[in-house]
């Protein structure tokens, strides 16, 4: 016979893992200092191609100026200057990934301790019933036949 409880409790589990679970279950593998490092890393990667294709494109939109002036250009104080622009967008996007990263992890921890419980709670239930079926009586994880 199905019980009612059971329907609801994989009800619950069905929509979550089809919906936020998606992305939480598998972050839940992580520490949270991990998971904030390791996609901090990505946005990072993501950042520094993105400056290099916007900074290429800059080149070639000023490409006559530049050809223009190539004897008369400061190309150290070029160089520092995308330097500079460079580490000032890089901390930028690391301290929004940091910030991004950590809260998502945290928001999500509520979610996984849930899913958590709702799972604990359907498989004592199936245990029970397995237990009733067998026609003994469960101590802890260990079987005693009557």
């Amino acid at each position: 016979m199905v019980r009612e409880e059971n329907v609801k409790l994989m009800t619950k589990i069905a929509i979550y893992e089809k919906h936020k679970g998606k992305t939480e279950i598998p972050m839940n593998e992580y520490y949270k200092g991990d998971y904030v490092r390791v996609n901090t890393l990505k946005t990072i990667v993501s950042a520094s191609i993105t400056f290099a294709t916007i900074l290429a494109i800059w080149v070639l939109y000023k490409l006559d100026y530049l050809l223009a002036n190539v004897l008369k250009m400061d190309y150290k104080r070029l160089a520092m200057l995308i330097v500079l622009i460079y580490l000032v967008w890089i901390i930028m996007y690391w301290l929004i990934a940091r910030i991004v990263y950590a809260k998502r992890y945290e928001d999500s921890r509520s979610n996984i301790i849930i899913y958590n419980h709702h799972l604990k709670k359907l498989q004592e239930e199936v245990g029970k019933k397995v237990m009733k079926a067998k026609g003994g009586m469960g101590i802890g994880d260990e079987f005693i036949d009557f």
